[in-house]
């Protein structure tokens, strides 16, 4: 009677070991912190930690709003006009108003014309004369000839006369004074610019800002 009674008792406690080793963990077992969410909630958090990563090759101007990457392209875009590039365009630009202005007084029969192309040859003449001593004296380098553009406008004029010349001489003389106001402008705000030419840049500016208007005037008629 003995024997049977404690080999009972032996498998009850087996059985009870059993069931107590097949329990899962309590969910707030903090041996455990994923066993608190769902697959839904641990994908969800798996996103997140990516979302936050910065990608490899974001660039730091992708926060810019559309305008300030617009200004910024235009800044790079845009080039500043350097002591010597300035003077060399300062100097084309003279000789060819003077070298134009004079076929002007042999071809025209426009007294208007006529008057604006003997303002021309003096002005720009004076101009020319004190750029060629700030250049000596700045060591820069003036071209001694017309560019391919104005040599071909010489060209052209010189086969002109009465008032197709007057209509050709006109429309250029508005055309170049336009790049030519903008030119010493931008040269006299330059502040790389040596004191001297930027000054000659600074003073030129008010005869050429004249001398557009007058080409213009001229041209409207």
């Amino acid at each position: 009677m003995t024997r049977p009674s404690a080999l009972l008792a032996l498998i009850a406690v087996g059985s009870a070991t059993c069931a107590m080793a097949q329990t899962p963990p309590p969910p707030d077992d903090p041996t455990a912190p994923s066993a608190a969410s769902s697959p839904h909630q641990r994908d969800a958090t798996s996103s997140s930690a990516q979302e936050a990563t910065p990608s490899p090759g974001a660039e730091p101007s992708s926060a810019a709003t559309p305008h300030q990457r617009e200004v910024t392209d235009a800044s790079k875009r845009s080039k500043a006009v350097t002591p010597q590039s300035f003077a060399s365009q300062a100097a084309i630009i003279g000789k060819a108003e003077i070298e134009l202005g004079q076929i002007a007084l042999k071809n025209t029969q426009d007294q208007s014309v006529r008057t604006y192309a003997e303002r021309m040859v003096k002005d720009h003449s004076a101009a020319d004369k004190k750029l060629k001593a700030i250049a000596a004296k700045e060591n820069l380098q003036l071209p001694q000839s017309l560019d391919p553009e104005h040599e071909s406008l010489k060209t052209k004029l010189q086969s002109l006369k009465g008032e197709d010349f007057d209509r050709a001489y006109v429309q250029a003389m508005a055309n170049g004074h336009d790049k030519a106001v903008a030119l010493f402008e931008s040269a006299s705000q330059q502040s790389q610019m040596p004191d001297d030419l930027k000054q000659f840049a600074a003073s030129t500016l008010p005869t050429l800002e004249q001398h557009q208007e007058m080409a213009h005037s001229l041209h409207e008629k």
